[in-house]
């Protein structure tokens, strides 16, 4: 199965290559943004969500600490905020219809991408356990090397 996955995630990734149209990998990029930001949502608004991110941080009397909970739902709604900034600049994105503007636009939006990956990464790597699932980790790259890739070969097309 693990074998099949990745034969699939390759085939993605190799298809995202030949894409070199700046509109093809914005929609792509919007389209799995908001796939993830639908468990941000759902923590936000409590129940079971809420409870299994609260339970992956692995911090005794987290779930029983109401200083602690205000700070969880705070910070859900800065992540929220940054992260609606985000689809909004992608879908201004867009609009843009020169080369330069859209190139430039798809850097600066690789570059929030990464940055926004780049911890669940660290944390995976270092042994931590606060980290999304793989396969929604792996999800995550395919914006990153899009828009990377994109904006250093992207072509307007009609």
């Amino acid at each position: 199965m693990e074998g099949f996955f990745f034969k699939t995630y390759k085939r993605i990734i190799l298809k995202i290559i030949k894409m070199k149209n700046f509109k093809t990998i914005l929609i792509v990029t919007l389209i799995l943004d908001i796939i993830q930001f639908i468990p941000l949502v759902l923590a936000k608004m409590g129940g079971e969500m809420k409870n299994q991110m609260i339970s992956d941080f692995n911090i005794e009397g987290l779930s029983s600490s109401a200083p602690a909970i205000e700070v969880l739902d705070m910070m859900l709604y800065i992540f929220g905020f940054i992260w609606l900034g985000t689809l909004i600049s992608v879908l201004y994105s867009l609009k843009l219809k020169t080369v330069e503007g859209l190139k430039s636009a798809t850097f600066i939006l690789f570059i929030v991408h990464l940055f926004w990956t780049l911890p669940d990464f660290v944390t995976l790597l270092s042994g931590g356990s606060a980290h999304p699932p793989i396969i929604i980790m792996i999800l995550t790259l395919i914006p990153v090397i899009g828009l990377f890739y994109v904006s250093q070969n992207g072509e307007v097309k009609n």
